[in-house]
């Protein structure tokens, strides 16, 4: 990390608590709660730090460690271990600054919000009795999940209540644009392409067939949209490059005929796909027009993270956060005096006036 972090240190902790803040809150499905032991596994468990008179546990803080560490494999040594302490111990203070932020604010979400969000958890699942043993498995009832769906609902409506207060005016687009258009907004040399990837291969053969015979793209699509994983419509082909016709799987495209239906084609990972080469697209530098929602979005975006690591700088200025285990974070410097030569001088400049 590493030389990154011991320089930046302030920059890539707003970065790894941003990441850290979200994880509490995430979905499951991506993440296993931490009941797997592990973290803070052999070590004496003990008050490191006290966040608003509330002990900060050693288990708690080396279990967020833990998860911050996975975000950089290998790059990680012991070296590092103090900062990444200190990162995770302000993630901890700040969840719980945001948790006492939702309560504040009356931040709520319904019991139909809950469900939806649970069915949604489960569909990510092959089938609803895997995802139950996935939860047997764990020891996770399903009120736990219902609890941290919840509280992830909450931290998404308390981002956009974030998000009302950042505005973009066109004056910003513009100037935006213009500063970067040559080079965010240069379109490279290509062909614009219709492509369907496909789950079932039988599927692809029978709508490539039909679409060679004369029948209309749109129709095989909507016919076929069970077995499709995606696919452009008609009127609107993609930009397939130059450099990614060099790909294997997209080599077919880069000599084919114009507005042929291609043989099927593998996408890998028994995944298959058709394509019809529409025409060629030249260099060029897309117009405002076109790209003007993109570039107000692109600004808002970025606004909004300042906006959020404003907020959680004021989360985590505002709780009173004391040290009690000093030998396991980053030691705080002193700000460096000034030596006796640079004093000197000006002592001598005085005698002289």
């Amino acid at each position: 990390m590493l030389r990154a972090m011991r320089n930046y240190t302030k920059i890539i902790m707003i970065i790894v608590i941003l990441f850290f803040v979200a994880s509490c809150f995430a979905g499951y499905g991506l993440y296993v709660r931490g009941n797997k032991g592990g973290a803070g596994d052999g070590i004496r468990d003990y008050p490191v730090a006290e966040a608003n008179g509330k002990n900060i546990m050693r288990s708690d803080l080396e279990r967020g460690a833990a998860r911050i560490s996975e975000q950089y494999d290998s790059s990680v040594t012991s070296a590092d271990s103090p900062q990444i302490r200190r990162a995770a111990l302000d993630g901890l203070v700040i969840q719980s600054e945001l948790e006492k932020e939702i309560a504040n604010r009356k931040i709520d979400v319904s019991g139909d919000e809950i469900n939806a969000a649970y069915a949604k958890a489960m569909d990510s699942y092959p089938t609803r009795e895997e995802f139950m043993e996935f939860l047997k498995r764990s020891g996770i009832t399903e009120k736990q999940v219902k609890e941290d769906i919840k509280k992830q609902l909450q931290m998404q409506k308390l981002m956009e209540s974030l998000e009302n207060d950042v505005k973009v005016d066109d004056k910003e687009v513009r100037a935006f644009y213009d500063t970067a258009k040559n080079f965010l907004y240069k379109q490279p040399a290509g062909v614009m392409v219709n492509i369907a990837t496909f789950k079932d291969k039988a599927a692809a053969e029978a709508a490539r067939k039909a679409i060679a015979g004369g029948a209309k793209w749109d129709a095989e699509m909507d016919k076929y949209k069970k077995d499709i994983e995606m696919a452009t419509s008609y009127d609107k082909p993609m930009l397939m490059t130059e450099q990614m016709m060099q790909q294997k799987e997209l080599a077919v495209l880069k000599d084919y005929p114009m507005d042929k239906v291609t043989p099927v084609e593998s996408a890998g990972e028994n995944y298959s796909y058709i394509a019809v080469k529409r025409s060629k697209a030249v260099e060029r530098v897309l117009p405002f027009n076109e790209v003007s929602g993109d570039v107000a979005a692109t600004i808002k975006n970025q606004k909004m993270q300042e906006a959020q690591q404003k907020f959680y700088g004021e989360l985590l200025s505002r709780a009173n956060v004391k040290i009690l285990d000093a030998s396991i974070f980053p030691e705080e410097k002193e700000p460096e005096a000034a030596s006796a030569d640079q004093t000197e001088p000006a002592a001598s400049e005085d005698k002289k006036n």
